[in-house]
C-alpha cells in the first residue's frame, strides 16, 4: 500500500473541524464588533472635516478634549430625550437658552439682546424665539429701521412673520446689498487710445 492514501475522515474529526470553524467565526464575528464603532467613528468624522456632514454634540465634544455630558453642561443641556451625543450641532444650539447662544458664539448676552423686545430674555430658547412674531421680538422703531435700510416692504415682512422667516429675508437683502456695492466698486473696463504718431 502507498503512504500517500488519504485516511477517511471519522465522526469524531468531523466535529473537532466543525468546531475550529465556528470558534474562528466567533473570534471573526468579536473582531468586526469591537471595531465596528471605530470604523464608523472614523467615516463619520472624515465627512464632518469634509463638510459633508454636520458636527454632532459628540464631534464636537472630542473636538474640545471633553466628554460628550462635560462639554454640553457648559451650555446648560444634558444628555437625554432631546440630546443625544449624535444630535447635530445645529439641533443642539436650537435646544440653547439665548445666554448660551451667545456664549457658544463668543458673545456677551446683553449685547445679543440689544435691540430686542422686553418678552425676549436669557432664558428663551432659540428654537421658541425663531419661532416668535418679529413683530414680538424686535422693538417696533428697530424693525422699522432695518425694513427702510433694507428697503423691506410689509409684503415680505409683516406682524405676524416669525423671527427665522425675518432673518432669511434680512440675509437675503444684506446679501443683495453687498453684490450691489461690489458691483459698483468693481473696476470698469476703459477703452485707453492710443496716441497718434
Amino acid at each position: 500500500m502507498n503512504g500517500a492514501e488519504k485516511k477517511k475522515a471519522t465522526p469524531a474529526d468531523k466535529a473537532v473541524n466543525a468546531i475550529i470553524v465556528l470558534i474562528i467565526l466567533v473570534f471573526v464575528a468579536v473582531g468586526v464588533y469591537a471595531t465596528y464603532g471605530k470604523i464608523s467613528e472614523g467615516v463619520t468624522n472624515k465627512e464632518i472635516e469634509s463638510g459633508k456632514a454636520e458636527a454632532t454634540v459628540e464631534y464636537l465634544a472630542n473636538q474640545a478634549g471633553q466628554s460628550v455630558e462635560d462639554y454640553l453642561a457648559q451650555y446648560g443641556l444634558t444628555l437625554g430625550d432631546t440630546i443625544k451625543a449624535k444630535t447635530t450641532e445645529s439641533e443642539m444650539l436650537d435646544n440653547m437658552t439665548i445666554e448660551n447662544y451667545a456664549k457658544y458664539n463668543g458673545q456677551e448676552a446683553d449685547s445679543f439682546l440689544q435691540g430686542m423686545s422686553d418678552s425676549v430674555t436669557k432664558d428663551t430658547v432659540w428654537k421658541d424665539l425663531m419661532a416668535m412674531p418679529v413683530s414680538q421680538v424686535i422693538d417696533a422703531d428697530a424693525l422699522a429701521q432695518v425694513k427702510k435700510q433694507y428697503q423691506i416692504g410689509d409684503d415680505e415682512i409683516s406682524d405676524s412673520t416669525t423671527y427665522e422667516e425675518f432673518q432669511k429675508v434680512l440675509y437675503q437683502k444684506a446679501s443683495a446689498a453687498s453684490q450691489a456695492a461690489q458691483a459698483t466698486d468693481a473696476p470698469t473696463a476703459e477703452t485707453t487710445e492710443t496716441p497718434a504718431e
